[in-house]
């Protein structure tokens, strides 16, 4: 038997008309129950079944409803899958742990993009430097981004009659001591500080964005929720009040047969009464008869 073996249609198909004719258990009595060979063990069967073959299984992608259940439900439940998968219809266990390895891999990917190492351009200077990691909150606060230390030959000083000046800045036409390299120098370093400020922000940009995508995704899963909350307890008033419906139909059942039965009662309590006076009635009518029929006897002797 060949282990990790693709399923084919004709296996499947034997295994459901097997599940139909004995039910989802005896895995191992497969073959020799359906009088076909299959070169699958008991645990394969049951997993190919109960994963794939099981009636209400859901196929395909998961959607966004489900992924943000699924979110809510493994910040509540941690990694108990299959306490997850009771709550979550048509999917298993299995299925719902592959997404969430998958999305977990995703979102480690995407913060290693965005803390990855930035390499400034910088004539002579090979070195990297990696931006300050922002961090981002609901508010989306500026001050999370570092700012560039100050420039100080762009820094402004006070003059005579307050007057502004730049600060070890050389007149027009005078060359200062260190020569123009000195110029230059602080040319790239503010294009640099300016580059880093650029990428910092950028970077802050993105991981706002995935942290806003992230929230919709756990408002929309708690919309959900409370959704499925309040139509469970729609169904619960229904379902009460259909009780309490059903629960008065068999008292108003219950009042009308022990009516019924006390009109029987009086109906035959009334025969009987009926037919005791016919009784009375016949035996008096049968004495009045016996006595017409004497009183000719008696009188024949006084004839005589």
């Amino acid at each position: 038997m060949k282990e990790r073996q693709r399923w084919r249609a004709e296996e499947d198909a034997l295994l459901r008309a097997y599940v139909k004719q004995y039910g989802p258990r005896e895995w191992n009595l497969v073959s020799q129950r359906m009088n076909t060979p299959l070169n699958r063990d008991a645990k394969s069967c049951l997993e190919r079944w109960k994963n794939y073959l099981k009636p209400g299984i859901k196929k395909g992608s998961l959607t966004e409803e489900e992924q943000s259940l699924v979110i809510r439900l493994q910040a509540k439940h941690g990694n108990k899958w299959k306490k997850i998968a009771a709550e979550v219809p048509g999917r298993t266990a299995k299925r719902l742990g592959k997404w969430w390895e998958v999305f977990k891999e995703k979102q480690q990917r995407e913060l290693k993009e965005n803390n990855k190492t930035v390499e400034p351009i910088d004539e002579g200077n090979t070195s990297t430097v990696r931006p300050p990691s922002p961090s981002v909150t609901l508010s989306l606060s500026p001050s999370t981004v570092a700012a560039s230390p100050p420039i100080p030959w762009l820094q402004p000083e006070r003059g005579p009659e307050n007057t502004l000046v730049l600060g070890n800045l050389p007149p027009h036409g005078i060359v200062p001591v260190c020569g123009e390299s000195f110029l230059m120098s602080e040319l790239v370093d503010c294009c640099r500080e300016l580059e880093e400020g650029h990428r910092a922000w950028a970077a802050h940009k993105k991981e706002a964005a995935w942290r806003l995508r992230r929230v919709e995704l756990q408002l929309e899963s708690e919309k959900s929720s409370r959704r499925r909350e309040k139509m469970e307890e729609i169904e619960s008033k229904i379902k009460s009040l259909r009780e309490e419906e059903k629960a008065s139909l068999d008292r108003i059942e219950a009042e009308y047969r022990e009516q019924l039965a006390g009109l029987r009662r009086d109906a035959e309590n009334k025969e009987q009464k009926l037919s005791d006076q016919w009784a009375a009635k016949h035996s008096r009518l049968t004495k009045f008869l016996e006595q017409m029929s004497c009183r000719p006897r008696l009188s024949e002797p006084n004839s005589r």
